[in-house]
């Protein structure tokens, strides 16, 4: 596993993040997300998994999502950043998974297993998501329910 770092390439014209063929999912914490890692590795065709530390991704989206977030996008993106790192700011710390010909139901069941607060597959024209991501899901996540 390597550390993230923003590819330029992830970005659109406009700015926001969208890497294709990644899915993007954040965890309680860092040793949520390396525990996760791991569990990533045992699901067949899967390429490179990148941890990214809560400051790395404050660093790489607050500026970013706060001019992006100024008009709003065609799809989510902008609020997605937004959301990345408020949940950074609390200290969650997130996974890059590059999908490559990984089964997406695999892919789902080892994130959710894993205890992903939030997970978006970046599909040409299409957010997925990969776990229940709802308000419900991340408050017990962050610990209060």
């Amino acid at each position: 596993m390597t550390a993230f770092t923003a590819d330029p390439k992830h970005f659109t014209v406009a700015g926001a993040y969208y890497p294709t063929d990644h899915v993007f999912a954040m965890f309680a914490d860092a040793a949520a997300a390396q525990a996760a890692a791991t569990r990533m590795a045992e699901v067949p065709d899967v390429g490179t998994v990148r941890l990214a530390e809560p400051g790395a991704i404050q660093q790489t989206f607050a500026k970013r999502a706060a001019d992006v977030g100024g008009a709003p996008s065609v799809g989510r993106e902008d609020q997605f950043m937004l959301r990345f790192v408020e949940l950074a700011r609390g200290g969650k710390a997130g996974l890059l998974i590059e999908v490559g010909r990984a089964d997406t139901e695999a892919l789902s069941a080892a994130l959710a297993a894993s205890g992903a607060v939030l997970a978006y597959y970046y599909r040409t024209l299409v957010i997925e998501e990969l776990v229940d991501s709802s308000p419900r899901a991340e408050a017990a996540a962050a610990g209060k329910l």
